[in-house]
């Protein structure tokens, strides 16, 4: 958990733009709620290695380098992270870590850096087979754990694999070699007519890729929040993606202005019982449906079962459910509204549900 730079900042970072957010971090209760680790995205790094070979931070950017900007993160409680790409350059053009992975590992470490995330874009040598690729993600995170052996490792191998034969192995050997991978495209932020179709989507890729997740290795579907609210998401979209990147497991890295966030969006981000179902050490493995009602399941960090039930359908859908379908063995049980607050008793479940809608309850029997 924690906060990454791209969705709202993108290359405009700065030493300034950083600090204040990992300020707010802390000011907001994020930090508190468990958003502990400041993640720059690409664009941090200068045009060009220095005369050694090493990467450094743009000094317009960063003026005091980039060693000393994570040792402010420290002082803040915080963890600090760093962006880097697997092939010579950055998906941004900026210098990457190909044929550098020793020695960028060996950097980072020095630096004091918390967490990696290697890109999958820029510069691979023509040829490269999905075989050889996988092949430099396992070496890279090696390094990285022999020189700093608490890094955190988040990689993309799999993103230029969806849709092919060879995703699903991508998937399996992220699993192998690192703490968390993607498993779906890029979000588009810039308007909240693509907010449904993305969460939805992003969900639908990733449902039967939980035998690869578990403590310590996560599928991840990309940040949250991204560009809220100046993307124009509502507090209803941002409630959807939070309910499914929970039910999934997914890590949640905010990236917003976090002092633009309104307080409700706050207060959703922090809910303790969506980050406990989020963090509870499991991704959703049960699904079934009822017309165009479908309704995920896992076990309750608090007992009980946590379901989220979505509209796949294009209007409104009713689902109705036996508790003995959603994982309740008593006949009554009582049901928890995890961002409303209200508990309901019942006998049975029956949701409607506007096209795209969501709703994510703790059932627990009686």
């Amino acid at each position: 958990m924690g906060y990454n730079t791209w969705y709202q900042f993108r290359t405009g970072i700065t030493e300034s733009v950083v600090l204040r957010q990992a300020e707010l971090l802390v000011s907001s209760g994020l930090a508190a709620a468990g958003y502990t680790c400041v993640n720059l995205d690409d664009g941090w790094m200068a045009t060009e290695r220095d005369p050694n070979g090493e990467l450094a931070g743009d000094a317009a950017k960063f003026p005091h380098g980039i060693g000393w900007l994570a040792e402010q993160i420290h002082a803040l409680g915080l963890r600090f992270g760093l962006y880097t790409a697997i092939g010579t350059r950055t998906c941004q053009s900026l210098p990457a870590s190909w044929d550098h992975y020793d020695q960028d590992a060996r950097t980072f470490a020095a630096w004091g850096v918390d967490f990696v995330k290697v890109d999958d874009c820029g510069g691979l040598p023509q040829g490269t087979t999905v075989a050889a690729l996988t092949e430099h993600f396992r070496e890279f995170g090696d390094c990285l754990r022999r020189h700093n052996p608490r890094v955190v490792y988040s990689q993309e191998l799999p993103i230029h694999q969806i849709g092919k034969p060879s995703f699903r192995a991508a998937v399996q050997a992220s699993a192998q070699s690192a703490h968390m991978w993607r498993v779906a495209h890029d979000e588009n932020p810039l308007s909240r007519e693509y907010a449904y179709p993305m969460i939805l989507g992003h969900l639908a890729a990733d449902l039967d890729l939980h035998p690869f997740a578990g403590p310590g290795h996560w599928n991840d579907l990309d940040m949250v929040a991204p560009n809220f609210p100046a993307s124009g998401w509502t507090l209803a979209d941002l409630r959807t993606q939070l309910s499914v990147w929970a039910m999934e497991a997914s890590p949640l890295l905010i990236s917003a202005d976090i002092g633009a966030l309104p307080p409700e969006a706050l207060a959703a981000l922090k809910n303790p019982h969506l980050i406990a179902i989020d963090q509870s050490g499991e991704q959703c493995s049960t699904v079934i449906m009822q017309g165009d009602i479908e309704a995920l399941m896992k076990p309750d960090p608090d007992g009980g079962t946590a379901v989220l039930f979505v509209n796949l359908g294009t209007g409104e859908a009713t689902g109705h459910f036996a508790l003995s379908q959603l994982g309740i063995a008593s006949a009554r049980a009582s049901a928890h509204d995890v961002w409303t607050g209200e508990t309901t008793a019942l006998s049975a479940v029956s949701v409607t549900l506007a096209a795209g809608q969501t709703l994510l309850l703790h059932i627990k029997g009686h």
